[in-house]
């Protein structure tokens, strides 16, 4: 007994001296990366970038004004090998005292892009402390928004939607939309959506329309639906709402908005997932139960290493929310769980499935060092499986090589078609017919040798 007081009282004051030195530990620096697509001009895509810095991350140096410290964050914008967009800049902070809280500097910047499909990175730096670094890297494919039918932007996701001031970073549309880029929601944060209508009045048509609202749970049931009846005024309409996140369990969750037409079809939709953290409910029993899929031994034997990379490779199914959720897990067991719940969430047989996908496409499309689940054609066997038919053009006079994947199941029947733009390379996605993946008709250009 006197040994635990002993060991209490020691740890009280170690604690309290830490406190009277003013030397909070910090964690490693983690910028959070997110982005929505709008409508910009006829020829371009105006796309929203946003960040996000934990304040408890940064090096903080004392002057007159308290203790300062400062983020810098390079963003750069690439199509193929080709720099389309660089920019930099400061994320200043202050703090008063030493109270270090848990919020995050949020940011956006702004680019107009034409149709293709880019690379975005972000880079960030602390100021004072350089060996401190992050980098965020994704694909983001860029379509161009038709003008002949109602069509929806993204969906943005916020901590808040209110009236705004002109100047402010957040400002669009009369509104300061403040992005939420890691999409975790608390019990006490209400989910605030934010999304695009455009071509409201195209054709001459002037009857009411019909926008859907629905969310659905982590194994894709519906939790929620409402529908709310709109009037065709303007050339494009603004769609904010919200969830109430305290009458969700914790979870991940898809929001789907919806066009609807009045034979009951969707014309245009548009969605995000999110995470829903609320302690008051906690983990719907349900899907608890779906653990029973994946027996913890699956993951007992495998390394803290093994456990990465697979994660790694579930990459095409993971949700943001979840890879930011795992980044922040250290030591094997937690990370055995959080697997074992990931693949639990999913239909009985997935894992195993997934997996083998991933092996095949590490062993034959791995090209230059790079892993073959992270190359376009091992990204799309991966994701859609394997084709019904593949049309090989190795030697075609006056073009590049390229693979035309044929899928007759999907959408009624798919195209996936893959260019080797470099000698030695790997094989780029450059069109397809579904309707989530990069559309490029004029896609015979990339093939052209000069």
């Amino acid at each position: 007994m006197n040994r635990v007081f002993y060991f209490v009282c020691l740890v009280l004051t170690i604690f309290s001296w830490s406190r009277a030195q003013n030397t909070p530990t910090k964690s490693p620096l983690k910028i959070s990366v997110d982005y929505a697509r709008f409508r910009g001009d006829s020829t371009n895509v105006y796309l929203e970038v946003y960040y996000s810095i934990p304040e408890r991350q940064l090096t903080y140096i004392r002057d007159s004004t308290g203790l300062t410290a400062a983020a810098e964050v390079t963003m750069v914008i690439r199509r193929g090998e080709v720099s389309v967009s660089a920019d930099r800049w400061l994320v200043p902070h202050v703090l008063r005292d030493t109270t270090r809280s848990s919020m995050n500097l949020v940011g956006l910047s702004t680019v107009m892009l034409p149709e293709g499909q880019y690379t975005l990175t972000l880079i960030a730096r602390d100021r004072n402390e350089t060996s401190s670094v992050d980098t965020v890297s994704m694909i983001v494919p860029i379509r161009l928004l038709g003008g002949e039918k109602l069509v929806l932007s993204d969906v943005e996701l916020a901590t808040n939607i209110k009236q705004g001031k002109q100047g402010s970073q957040f400002f669009k549309n009369t509104l300061e939309v403040v992005p939420s880029v890691e999409c975790i929601f608390t019990e006490n944060q209400p989910c605030f959506v934010y999304a695009e209508i455009y071509n409201v009045l195209a054709g001459g048509e002037k009857s009411d329309y019909v926008l859907k609202t629905t969310v659905t749970d982590g194994i894709g049931r519906e939790v929620f639906s409402r529908e709310k009846v709109k009037k065709r005024t303007g050339e494009s309409n603004v769609v904010v709402d919200n969830i109430v996140t305290k009458e969700l369990r914790t979870g991940t969750y898809t929001v789907m908005l919806s066009i609807v037409d009045s034979s009951r079809k969707a014309i245009s939709a548009a969605g995000r997932r999110f995470f829903v953290f609320n302690q008051s409910r906690g983990i719907d029993s349900s899907m608890l139960s779906l653990k029973s899929f994946v027996p913890a031994e699956e993951f007992a034997r495998m390394s803290e290493e093994e456990l990465d990379r697979e994660f790694q490779w579930a990459r095409y199914e993971s949700a943001y929310a979840e890879r930011v959720q795992f980044e922040k897990l250290t030591g094997p067991e937690p990370k055995r769980r959080f697997l074992q719940e990931f693949w639990g969430k999913r239909e009985q047989g997935f894992r195993p499935l997934y997996l083998e996908r991933a092996r095949f496409a590490n062993q034959n499309f791995r090209e230059l060092g790079i892993d073959g689940y992270r190359t376009d054609r091992g990204r799309v066997h991966i994701i859609y499986g394997v084709p019904d038919d593949i049309d090989r053009h190795p030697n075609e006079p006056d073009t590049r090589p390229y693979e035309v994947w044929n899928y007759n199941s999907i959408q009624g029947g798919v195209i996936f078609v893959f260019v080797l733009r470099q000698t030695g390379g790997d094989y780029d996605l450059v069109h397809s017919t579904h309707r989530n993946e990069l559309h490029n008709p004029d896609w015979i250009r990339f093939s052209s040798p000069k």
